[in-house]
């Protein structure tokens, strides 16, 4: 006899995989976003209903953790180094922004695709 927990496992990476690149997470063709962090509500390819994965400010709060451990760092490291030209701090911001930008909308992907692995549901 089978477990009915064990038969409707979703694989967890490939969702997460998918969601990050932008595709619905269970089939891996559909769009997932529309617009920059809009999420669909259903997959246009298999149709499944993606309306109850919502991630809140999951996202952004990855994107700041991210950014904050990569570029702060940096930014300190440089502040304090007197080779360091005046304008790297700014190119170093400016570098940031742009990265946050970028990975917003994968973050938003991801995240979405892990709830829907794990089936956690916002309505539930």
């Amino acid at each position: 006899m089978t477990d009915q927990r064990q038969s409707s496992r979703r694989p967890v990476a490939q969702a997460v995989a998918r969601g990050f690149v932008g595709r619905c997470p269970r089939c891996g063709r559909g769009r997932l976003l529309r617009g920059y962090i809009a999420p669909v509500g259903q997959c246009a390819n298999c149709g499944e209903d993606l309306r109850d994965y919502q991630t809140a400010d999951f996202a952004p709060y990855l994107v700041v953790f991210a950014i904050g451990l990569v570029f702060t760092p940096l930014t300190i490291f440089l502040s304090l180094s007197s080779a360091a030209p005046r304008d790297a701090i700014y190119a170093i911001a400016a570098l940031a922004l742009v990265c946050a930008l970028i990975l917003l909308p994968r973050a938003k992907g991801a995240a979405i695709g892990l709830l829907w692995a794990l089936d956690i549901r916002s309505n539930q």
